[in-house]
């Protein structure tokens, strides 16, 4: 009985290396523009999923314009609550109003 050595089938199975991705098919690049290529990237079946999702996150703001802030009613003055970056938390609001008024 032979002992040790390789046997067929044994041991971790080699890892699958997807196919380079080549970029979309474009019949005329003269005048391509950067987000006609991104449309041509993340329409592309033959893409890889991340790819096509990072074409389409570049591809967004120039398709698809943001919101503006609500304003407040009456006053004229936009909401903190409607601006998502300068939401704070109570106790983040709570130091915040300390170094305005001169507390640590």
């Amino acid at each position: 009985m032979a002992r040790g050595g390789a046997r067929d089938g044994a041991g971790r199975p080699k890892k699958e290396v997807p196919p380079e991705y080549a970029g979309p098919q474009i019949e005329d690049t003269s005048r391509l523009t950067p987000l006609e290529f991104f449309k041509a990237v993340f329409r592309d079946g033959e893409a890889p999923f991340d790819i096509r999702y990072k074409a389409a996150q570049e591809a967004a703001p120039f398709v698809h314009a943001r919101l503006a802030p609500k304003e407040a009613e009456g006053d004229g003055q936009t909401s903190m609550a409607d601006d998502w970056d300068t939401v704070l938390s109570p106790k983040a609001q709570a130091k915040e109003l300390g170094r305005k008024n001169g507390v640590h």
